[in-house]
């Protein structure tokens, strides 16, 4: 169905909608019926659960979704990167093993990624991975994972030879969490929501047939999903499912969608997407700001970089190049709504003209420039990969992991 244009798959769509949406319906039940259909991932392939949609037409299935008034499918970095990083990498096997969980949302996925010693330098970590038999056994340590303390499965990079420079000793595996070795302890942010964690893994097992990708290759695989989680930090993406997180699938679907104005949101969901556009936007008509015609102004040209940001990834976008600009658009607009509602702002709760949405938006907006890829990270991969400049010196290059020094 990928060469279908989008008024057939908007009608295909709109009767398909139409036809099955029932807000009596469980939550898994639905997300399973739009796994069957493809209709919930249509840009999936269409052997996995998807119709092998282009970005036009996949857009037309939401609105049709959206029309019918239907809950959208699982969301959350499961469905967002660690399948797509499947797509790419993974074998038919370990598709076969996760994508259903995933589509059906029984699955809730983290990334063991970023570690206390190696900062923004990802290439620099220590947590081992030994082989012993048909097993590896972990140990090491993770930070700032995001939904670990509600997640049942991750991926993870560890490091599987030391005697080879830091890029080429790295493996990337699939993880069940749900074992002894795995010791998950939540951090609260200055937002007041546990959306990140520390997590220790000591002489956790993964099992030699979940590696994704080659061993030792797995900085590769890394970046293709680092390369996903930019874009989607910022374009205008549909949630889906994640408006509220990870529904319990046993919930009738009417009432996760009755919670949806109400659910609760932590500071990274209105710092991602467009969610932080539709915050300021609101908070601007509250106080009366749009009879300034400088603000009105500045308002347009966030609104320009939002589109630019929703269209990028479909058109050769560099992924840092859009994480640069949502970094940068989220910084615009906290100050947008601090300009317009002063120390109301500052308010959080009940107490807050908005509920204290925009707080937790401002008091994160930082952190998008951290998250991800810091910035300077950001510009130095579009400075030499896509730019072709010359590469910032390493006196780390061609010396074996094991002879760094580290923290």
């Amino acid at each position: 169905m990928s060469g279908a244009d989008s008024e057939t798959v908007r009608r295909e769509a709109g009767a398909w909608f139409e036809a099955n949406w029932d807000a009596a319906m469980t939550v898994g039940a639905w997300w399973g019926l739009l796994a069957e259909s493809g209709w919930g991932l249509p840009h999936w392939p269409s052997d996995w659960y998807g119709r092998g949609l282009g970005h036009a037409a996949s857009a037309a299935v939401a609105e049709q979704r959206h029309r019918a008034g239907a809950y959208g499918p699982p969301g959350g970095i499961s469905v967002t990167l660690v399948a797509p990083t499947l797509f790419d990498h993974g074998s038919d096997e370990l598709k076969r093993r996760y994508l259903p969980d995933i589509v059906s949302g029984v699955d809730t996925w983290c990334q063991f990624f970023s570690e206390p010693g190696a900062g923004s330098d990802m290439a620099a970590i220590a947590t081992s991975a030994e082989r012993d038999g048909d097993e590896w056994v972990v140990d090491g340590q993770k930070v700032w994972t995001s939904g670990a303390h509600e997640s049942n499965r991750a991926v993870l990079i560890a490091r599987t030879d030391p005697d080879v420079p830091k890029h080429r000793g790295l493996t990337f595996f699939a993880v069940d969490m749900d074992q002894p070795g795995v010791e998950v302890r939540p951090l609260r942010d200055m937002t007041g929501d546990v959306d990140f964690n520390e997590v220790f893994l000591t002489d956790a097992r993964v099992r030699n047939d979940d590696i994704i990708g080659d061993l030792n290759d797995g900085w590769r695989v890394a970046m293709t999903m680092l390369a996903y989680e930019r874009d989607l930090d910022g374009v205008g993406h549909d949630g889906g499912g994640d408006v509220l997180g990870a529904a319990p699938l046993d919930t009738a679907v009417g009432e996760v969608m009755a919670d949806r104005s109400t659910g609760h949101r932590s500071g990274f969901a209105y710092t991602t997407g467009s969610l932080k556009d539709e915050v300021v936007t609101d908070l601007v008509a509250r106080f009366g700001g749009t009879d300034d015609p400088v603000l009105r102004q500045k308002l347009a040209g966030d609104r320009i970089i939002r589109r630019v940001l929703d269209w990028g990834p479909a058109n050769g976008v560099p992924p840092s190049a859009s994480k640069l600009l949502n970094s940068g658009l989220t910084r615009e607009l906290r100050d947008r709504g601090f300009g317009v509602a002063g120390a109301h702002g500052l308010l959080t709760g009940d107490d807050a003209p908005d509920g204290g949405h925009f707080a937790k938006m401002a008091l994160f907006a930082q952190g998008m420039s951290i998250a991800g890829g810091t910035d300077e990270v950001q510009r130095n991969i579009l400075g030499e990969r896509v730019l072709g400049l010359p590469a910032e010196p390493r006196v780390d290059k061609d010396v074996p992991f094991r002879d760094l020094p580290r923290s």
